[in-house]
């Protein structure tokens, strides 16, 4: 069957980092706008040349794209970053994939690219011979809550926060 998709899934270069800071900062901006006691404008790119070179090149991360076909226009990144969990008295070693940042533009939302994204994360975590995958998710984005549900991610835990009150 040929695949009739308008957009392909493929690994960054470095030629994209144009692109990817401009949906880092799309990203960056809505985490601003709900919680700008988390979050601040970086002075300078979203995220640094080196960054994200070094998540290209390193053999345990990498940052998948949506491309359209057939152009350099990206639509939507997954940023996954290899962690090793070593065991404890009461759980085993695990290695494990992050979906550390996953993004896709506003204009291209609804049309399978997030869904595509979380599949190639997948397969790249199996290739690398991860055993699963996992994400943080924050407790304001319930659109992106609701997404990684629909796409099969359970909830492990729920991580809390209290800001300390002056005495």
């Amino acid at each position: 069957m040929m695949n009739r998709s308008p957009f392909t899934i493929r690994q960054a270069t470095e030629a994209d980092y144009g692109q990817l800071c401009d949906l880092f900062a799309e990203l960056d901006a809505l985490h601003r706008h709900a919680r700008p006691d988390l979050f601040r404008k970086p002075e300078g790119p979203p995220r640094a040349r080196s960054y994200v070179a070094r998540l290209i090149a390193s053999p345990a991360s990498t940052i998948l794209v949506a491309a359209q076909r057939d152009a350099r226009i990206l639509h939507g990144f997954a940023t996954l970053i290899g962690r090793e969990k070593p065991s404890t008295p009461v759980q085993p070693a695990k290695r494990i994939v992050e979906i550390d940042n996953l993004c896709v533009h506003s204009h291209a939302r609804r049309q399978g690219i997030g869904g595509a994204l979380v599949d190639s994360a997948g397969q790249w975590a199996k290739r690398k011979g991860y055993d699963g995958i996992e994400l943080s998710v924050h407790a304001f984005n319930e659109e992106a809550r609701k997404f990684y549900e629909a796409s099969g991610f359970e909830t492990a835990s729920l991580r809390m926060t209290r800001v300390p009150r002056v005495m």
